[in-house]
């Protein structure tokens, strides 16, 4: 039987690369896809595969000596929040969620970039139009994109983008002031992205890579219950509860 690739017309290539999320001088393959038309319809089964999107560009991780990157996901209607989740949305009671089409302005790019440089020691001149070019792949791109802002007050401290699929939510990126990191904010926005996806009935939220040996990664596992994608499948995932991460 003839192989069909779903992906439809496009350029693809591999790169490899210094592992961006271990630090020990391992190395890490990435495939990139460039479509050369809309994916719309298609984006589920781009996310069902393990990609990711930035800008208008899908990678996934097809590195060869490691595993340590596994795509992870909740099933929306089975998800379950866990007693410190709900601390945090006692906690953030007076936060408002705002939702509607990605847009950057000066505000929210300020935010990115004292969120960057606060997360990882940068600020150089070189490395703010790095970020801003970073900005603009998270929010535009991909048609399907939703924006979700968080204000205390008239003050926002935090933003996020997720993209729509036909059967899910994926998260893309979440940023905030960290000067209200005890509030938990990145707790809070996922847990807010799930309840999204949960009034949208979409079957799956998309959590990005889970990596274990990575706290800045390793906490995703915390929303129960979830899947990890490793050898082409899907796979009921389990951890122990004292997982930590940076909220």
């Amino acid at each position: 039987m003839k192989k069909v690739d779903f992906r439809g017309p496009g350029l693809s290539f591999r790169e490899d690369l210094c592992c961006p999320y271990i630090f020990d001088g391992r190395m890490a393959s990435l495939e990139f896809f460039f479509p050369s038309q809309g994916i719309e319809r298609e984006f589920h089964l781009f996310l069902a595969r393990g990609y990711r999107r930035l800008g208008s560009v899908l990678y996934r991780n097809v590195c060869k000596e490691c595993s340590s990157c596994k795509p992870l996901r909740v099933e929306t209607e089975k998800f379950r929040i866990s007693r410190n989740q709900k601390r945090t949305l006692k906690k953030d009671l007076d936060l408002r969620t705002e939702i509607s089409a990605p847009r950057v302005t000066p505000e929210k790019a300020e935010l990115y970039t004292q969120y960057i440089a606060s997360k990882h020691a940068l600020g150089e001149s070189e490395e703010r139009e790095k970020d801003a070019a970073t900005l603009l792949s998270l929010y535009y791109g991909y048609p399907g994109s939703i924006e979700m802002d968080y204000y205390l007050g008239d003050k926002l401290i935090g933003a996020g983008i997720v993209d729509e699929a036909a059967d899910a939510l994926s998260s893309v990126y979440f940023y905030y002031d960290t000067s209200y990191f005890r509030r938990s904010p990145g707790v809070f926005s996922i847990l807010q992205e799930i309840a999204l996806a949960q009034s949208m009935k979409k079957m799956y939220y998309y959590l990005g890579f889970y990596i274990e040996e990575t706290p800045k990664m390793s906490y995703k596992a915390l929303f129960r219950p979830n899947q990890v994608y490793r050898d082409g499948i899907w796979t009921t995932f389990r951890t122990h509860e004292t997982a930590r991460g940076p909220w």
